[in-house]
C-alpha cells in the first residue's frame, strides 16, 4: 500500500491530436497545410511538442487560433513567414478582436477569416485580413457566389474555398475567383464517361502493383527489371550522393544488395507513382502517408507490407479517372487488397478507414484499436514525417 508521503507516479503525456489537410492553389500547387486539432489551444502545443518542420516540411502552416489566444497578445510561435493565422469570425462584432488582429496585420502575419460570412460589422476585420475562406458546404453554390460579389470591392483579399469535396465544386469555386482550395477534391477522380484507361498511368500504376506483390528478393528484382526507366533510376538513386561509395553500383542486383529489398521497394513504390502523369504533388504525399499510417497501424507484422499496399493504392481511381471498382479491375491485385479498398473489410480495411478518418481530423477514430488514439497519433505524425523526408530525398 502506497504511504501517505509517497508521490503518486506522474500521469503518461497523452499524444497532441493533430492532422493536416492540404491547401491547394488553382493549378493544384500546394500552399501549405491546415492543421487541424483537438481544442484550440491545442494549436500551440502540436507546434512546441511535435514542431513545425515535423507538421508542415517548408510548406506554410495555416494554424486556427481562438479569440482566446489571439487576445493573449504574446509572439506568435512561429515565424510570421511561415504561418497563415486563420481568425474566426464568429465574434466578428468584438473591437477587442478587431484591435488584436490588426495587431497582427501590423507585424506582418497573414491573417485569414474563416468561416466567413459577410455581414455589416466586419469591416474592420476585413481591412486588416490577408483573405477570407468560405465554406461551400454551408453556403452552397449560389450563396457562394453572394459571398463574392459582397468582396467585390476588395481586389486584393485572397479568396480561400472550403469543403470542395468534387471536381465540379473545384471547377465552379475556380470560375468565381477563388484562388485557394481546401477538400476532399485532390483525391476525387475526373471521370470522363466512355474514356480508355490511360495507357501510360497503367503502365506506371502496373509496375507498382508487381512492386509491391513482390514478396522474394528475385521477383522484386525482376519486376523493377521489367521497367528500364526504373531500372536506370535506381542506379541513379544508388550512386546519388546520398550513398558515398568507392565503386560505382553498374547492376539493379547490386543496387538491390546494398541497399536492401525494403528499402528498394518503397523506392520503387514513389517512383512508380510519381510516373503517373499530370498528377498533384499533394496526391503523391497523401498516398505515402495513407501508405506508411496504415503499415504502422498493422497488428499483423507479417501483413505490414500488404497494409502499406492498401494505403498507396487508396488513391487509384484519382490516378486512373475511374470508379474505384473499375480501377481496382485494371490491375492485378489480391483480392484482399480489393476488398480493404473496396469495402473496408479486414484489418487492413479498418486500418484504411482510420486513416482516411484522422486525415479529416475525426480523431475518434483511433479509439477502437490497441493503444487507442495515442498510438494513431504517433502513427498519423510518423507517416507524415516519413512522406514528406522521402519525396524530399527521392523525387
Amino acid at each position: 500500500m502506497r504511504s501517505s508521503a509517497e508521490a503518486a507516479p506522474p500521469a503518461p503525456a497523452r499524444e497532441v491530436l493533430v492532422a493536416r489537410q492540404p491547401v491547394l492553389d488553382a493549378d493544384l500547387g500546394l500552399l501549405g497545410f491546415e492543421l487541424l486539432v483537438e481544442g484550440a489551444a491545442a494549436v500551440v502545443d502540436a507546434l512546441s511538442e511535435i514542431g513545425l518542420e515535423t507538421l508542415t516540411g517548408e510548406h506554410a502552416a495555416w494554424l486556427p487560433l481562438g479569440r482566446d489566444l489571439l487576445l493573449d497578445d504574446g509572439p506568435l510561435p512561429v515565424r510570421s513567414d511561415r504561418v497563415v493565422v486563420q481568425v474566426p469570425t464568429g465574434d466578428g462584432d468584438d473591437p477587442a478582436l478587431h484591435e488584436a488582429v490588426r495587431r497582427l496585420a501590423d507585424r506582418g502575419a497573414c491573417v485569414a477569416l474563416d468561416g466567413f460570412a459577410h455581414r455589416p460589422g466586419l469591416e474592420p476585420l476585413l481591412d486588416a485580413a490577408w483573405g477570407v475562406k468560405v465554406d461551400l458546404a454551408v453556403h452552397g453554390p449560389e450563396g457562394l457566389r453572394a459571398q463574392v460579389d459582397a468582396l467585390r470591392g476588395r481586389p486584393g483579399l485572397v479568396l480561400i474555398a472550403t469543403s470542395v469535396d468534387t471536381n465540379a465544386d473545384f471547377a465552379h469555386c475556380r470560375d468565381l475567383g477563388f484562388s485557394a482550395f481546401q477538400g476532399a477534391f485532390v483525391a476525387e477522380p475526373e471521370i470522363v464517361p466512355g474514356r480508355a484507361v490511360p495507357t501510360q498511368s497503367l503502365s506506371a500504376l502496373g509496375t507498382l502493383a508487381d512492386v509491391q506483390s513482390s514478396v522474394e528478393f528475385e521477383d522484386l528484382e525482376r519486376a523493377i527489371v521489367r521497367d528500364v526507366g526504373l531500372s536506370h533510376k535506381l542506379l541513379r538513386y544508388a550512386n546519388s550522393a546520398l550513398f558515398v561509395r568507392r565503386q560505382r553500383v553498374g547492376s539493379v542486383h547490386e543496387a538491390m544488395r546494398l541497399l536492401g529489398a525494403r528499402p528498394v521497394r518503397r523506392w520503387a513504390s514513389v517512383m512508380a507513382l510519381a510516373g503517373v502523369p499530370d498528377q498533384p504533388h499533394a496526391l503523391l504525399v497523401t498516398a505515402l502517408v495513407r501508405a506508411r499510417m496504415c503499415e504502422l497501424l498493422s497488428d499483423d507484422a507479417s501483413r505490414a507490407d500488404r497494409a502499406f499496399t492498401v494505403g498507396m493504392f487508396s488513391v487509384i481511381n484519382r490516378l486512373l479517372g475511374l470508379p474505384m471498382r473499375e480501377a481496382l479491375d485494371a490491375l492485378p491485385l489480391a483480392d484482399d487488397v480489393v476488398a480493404a479498398l473496396l469495402r473496408g473489410e479486414g484489418a487492413e480495411g479498418r486500418s484504411l478507414r482510420t486513416a482516411l478518418a484522422w486525415e479529416l481530423g475525426d480523431f475518434s477514430a483511433g479509439e477502437t484499436f490497441s493503444g487507442g488514439r495515442d498510438r494513431v497519433a504517433r502513427a498519423y505524425r510518423d507517416a507524415v514525417a516519413w512522406a514528406d523526408e522521402t519525396v524530399t530525398t527521392t523525387l
